[in-house]
């Protein structure tokens, strides 16, 4: 998931489990493909400054697994 963008050619992404929050992964745009899914309230928890690693998981489990109405898994992974 792109959190921000650094300039016209860079962007931060991070996915709540392999790249956290704190340690985002600087990535060049044209080596992403678009996705039509859109996290308004992500971006809201971002610009609050409560966003968390859980809230990105929660929202790309079912992106990625392709499944719809399934929550991701209640196990604890915050360590």
């Amino acid at each position: 998931m792109v959190l921000y963008t650094l300039d016209a050619e860079f962007v931060m992404i991070g996915d709540g489990d392999t790249r956290k929050l704190d340690h985002l992964k600087k990535k060049r745009r044209k080596h992403l493909a678009a996705c039509p899914h859109e996290c308004p309230e992500l971006i809201a928890l971002y610009q609050q400054g409560q966003l968390k690693d859980s809230d990105i998981r929660k929202v790309l489990y079912p992106i990625a697994n392709r499944t719809k109405g399934e929550e991701a898994p209640k196990e604890n992974r915050e360590g």
